[in-house]
């Protein structure tokens, strides 16, 4: 209880130092000034409002003005690094991303990894980017253990990130009805659900890492299922997506347009029954899942 209460009081100090080294030791965060301002003066009157709502016990305003002041402190961090390595250009293709990773070298690695890492809990960039550029640069062996690591770092940050903030944050972030929905799901199907999520294009695998942090699922049994499972579909994407199964020449010119049509079929046929499909393979589960206590009751 004493370290949470130190750890809670060096990060709300710590959250508008951020903010002001964000604004001003960044010369290319063009901002106005009155909005640099604002904003500085706003996170350190939520670390204020935050400590002494934490004096007079009051936890839900306690955690909402310094759940507040972490988002506007991510917020400001992430338009500041998007801003010093003009990460727009270097998110927009595979060829400026490999050109980024490179241009970073010998901790090009770590930052690979990190990239990935940030993709899985917050940042909006297409993990198809960063995986095949990972393969362009590392090769498909090398690339898929890295991309590995970063998206299961990821998800087993966003567990915890769920169990440690609960219901509210992960409403905020997944929305409250998707919350609900897959929350009951993991509570009442269990592990077989998660599995089939991981493994399959249907479920958004990122946002149900958070969303099993609220459930009553242990880390245990989240780190084995996911350990397992989601680097299966990184696996795939290097060594498909990079031709190293079916090439770009030759007898693979053949043979991709009839891949990519089945994936355009497979894409929209998804999109326009996701919620049949969804719940077809739920009912599956649940009712395996029923018919296999059943049977364990018996003997």
């Amino acid at each position: 209880m004493l370290k949470k209460k130190y750890i809670y009081f060096i990060t709300v100090i710590l959250l508008p130092i951020i903010v002001v080294i964000n604004y001003f030791l960044n010369n290319k965060l063009q901002t106005e000034f009155w909005v640099k301002i604002v904003v500085i003066l706003s996170s350190f009157a939520l670390s204020l409002i935050s400590i002494v709502f934490y004096k007079i016990k009051n936890t839900f305003w306690q955690r909402l003005t310094f759940l507040g002041n972490i988002i506007l402190c991510v917020a400001v961090s992430v338009l500041s690094i998007f801003s010093s390595y003009d990460l727009l250009y270097v998110f927009s293709s595979i060829a400026s991303f490999k050109e980024f990773i490179l241009s970073t070298k010998e901790m090009g690695m770590i930052i690979y990894v990190l990239v990935q890492m940030g993709q899985v809990m917050l940042l909006p960039i297409p993990s198809m980017i960063i995986t095949l550029a990972g393969v362009a640069i590392y090769g498909p062996l090398l690339g898929s253990l890295l991309c590995s690591a970063g998206v299961l770092a990821g998800s087993y940050a966003s567990f915890f990130i769920g169990k440690t903030f609960g219901f509210k944050l992960v409403s905020w972030v997944a929305g409250k009805e998707s919350a609900t929905k897959y929350a009951d799901i993991i509570n009442k199907r269990g592990k077989f659900f998660l599995i089939i999520a991981f493994l399959l294009p249907l479920f958004p695998d990122d946002i149900l890492c958070l969303i099993a942090g609220i459930t009553t699922m242990k880390f245990k049994h989240f780190f084995w299922i996911a350990s397992i499972t989601r680097p299966i579909g990184v696996i795939c994407m290097s060594y498909f997506g990079g031709g190293y199964i079916i090439p770009f020449s030759g007898w693979g010119l053949y043979v991709w347009p009839f891949i990519l049509l089945l994936a355009i079929v497979a894409v929209v046929v998804s999109t326009k029954y996701q919620p049949q499909m969804e719940k077809w393979i739920i009912d599956k589960l649940y009712k395996f899942n029923f018919s296999k206590k059943n049977k364990s009751k018996n003997t």
